[in-house]
């Protein structure tokens, strides 16, 4: 009898869902029905004039400047860079997307000790950009159980270490009265986990009673300072159950304070969130009643590890690598790029899409110095663009835009649909150009333009 031998090839299947550098495009239902209702409106401009035109007919030309949602980026990087040309590049690409900016103003760097005054100066400096080039800034943070000066650390007067705590905190609001976010005190149910070193700001905490009345006291004391300022509860791990209890105390306690804030530092395989996840962990504190913020996003172009065990491993080498004085950072890579861009044009829209969301700031906008040696920037180490910054900035200047070129009649007005925000207007009448600036906010059903 003849036997029949069957030869199987077995051809691998790839789960491309499961692979770290391919990201399967999310759903996002009715994300862009949600961003039309809640990021935009109807309103009707209304035209005053004492003057006497030879027609009523004009041209007009609406363009939206600012989004009034606030698109963001961490300055943390720019301190190393301030001064050089380099800082004039990284800043012209801050431009070209983002409204908002984080400045880094840790203890450490804003130590009432140093006299020699560069701190503020560079602080200024900055601040004074940002007005010019209306991009609005967030302080971060008030007090944070790390970075800070040495001589902090260790102190052990805890009577005098409570008033020099609070000093820090009023100095900081009132030096810079410009800036009118704040994170209070950050990452604020960490000081004790295992991995936070001791410090005298810990003993602090224990000596006001533990966690909550020490948070209590801290947000008392700043709204004595100003009331009037945005403050921020911010956090590294939403899922934490005592993040969202904590939260749900301060309101508890009537604490004033406007913003939940939420960190997302995607550097590993089990930290990435899906889209049941992130709209999950929104819907939960959304209940609250608070406006939410994305305070820290970091979504690599280099290979992620696979968790966080891996992911402490290299930190431990690279610390090692870089106290001999070189550099051992993760190089971006392709595939990694292409799963950024996607990711984040994913990220954003559903973050968009919910009425809770105020901001979204993304950590890291270059490879240079980027945090913990990851490729975690939107640009390259030369300040020249990868896929995922090319993407924000369709999002945000095209996509999430209005621009309008119309006819009109002036005893009519003229009605638009458009994103809140601040806008630019040109009116065309009798071939002379008319220019105004007005802010369109959620709410407004008339603006009055006065020629």
């Amino acid at each position: 009898m003849r036997k029949i031998i069957l030869i199987a090839f077995l051809i691998p299947i790839v789960n491309l869902a499961q692979k770290s550098s391919f990201h399967k495009p999310w759903k996002l239902e009715n994300a862009n029905q949600r961003i039309e209702k809640i990021r935009k409106g109807d309103v009707k401009i209304i035209f005053e004039s004492n003057k006497d035109f030879k027609s009523n007919l004009a041209n007009i030309e609406v363009k939206l400047k600012n989004h009034d949602f606030k698109f963001g980026v961490s300055f943390t990087q720019l301190r190393r860079f301030w001064g050089k040309k380099f800082a004039d590049k990284y800043l012209n690409q801050v431009k070209r997307v983002f409204n908002y900016a984080t400045i880094g103003m840790y203890w450490a760097l804003t130590d009432e000790r140093d006299k020699s005054g560069k701190m503020d100066k560079y602080y200024n400096e900055v601040l004074s950009w940002a007005s010019k080039n209306n991009i609005r800034i967030k302080g971060h943070p008030l007090m944070w159980h790390e970075a800070m000066p040495d001589w902090v650390r260790n102190y052990k007067n805890l009577d005098e270490l409570d008033v020099l705590i609070k000093n820090h905190m009023k100095r900081l609001i009132e030096t810079y009265p410009q800036i009118d976010d704040w994170d209070v005190y950050n990452e604020p149910i960490g000081p004790f986990k295992p991995h936070i070193p001791h410090s005298s700001i810990r003993d602090w905490i224990n000596y006001k009673g533990g966690i909550y009345p020490s948070m209590v006291e801290i947000y008392n004391y700043v709204n004595s300072i100003n009331p009037n300022k945005n403050y921020s509860n911010n956090h590294y791990h939403a899922k934490d159950p005592e993040f969202f209890k904590i939260n749900k105390y301060f309101i508890d306690q009537k604490l004033n304070f406007s913003s939940i804030g939420m960190q997302a530092h995607m550097q590993s395989d089990d930290n990435v969130m899906s889209e049941k996840d992130l709209w999950n962990q929104i819907e939960k504190y959304a209940v609250l009643g608070k406006n939410i913020q994305f305070t820290e996003i970091t979504v690599t172009s280099s290979k992620r590890f696979k968790n966080w065990k891996d992911h402490q491993a290299f930190l431990k080498k690279r610390d090692s690598v870089m106290k001999t004085g070189s550099d051992y950072d993760l190089p971006s890579l392709p595939e990694y790029e292409d799963f950024q861009a996607d990711y984040l044009k994913d990220f954003y829209t559903l973050a968009f899409s919910h009425p809770n969301v105020t901001s979204i700031t993304f950590w890291n906008l270059t490879d240079q110095n980027a945090w913990r040696g990851h490729a975690g920037g939107l640009l390259y180490k030369d300040l020249s663009e990868k896929k995922s910054f090319l993407e924000l900035e369709n999002l945000i200047k095209n996509t999430w835009s209005t621009n309008i070129a119309s006819n009109t009649n002036l005893e009519d007005g003229f009605i638009f649909r458009g994103f809140y925000g601040t806008y630019e207007c040109e009116l065309t009448i009798d071939g002379k150009i008319h220019e105004f600036e007005f802010e369109f906010n959620k709410g407004d059903k008339k603006i009055t333009l006065k020629i």
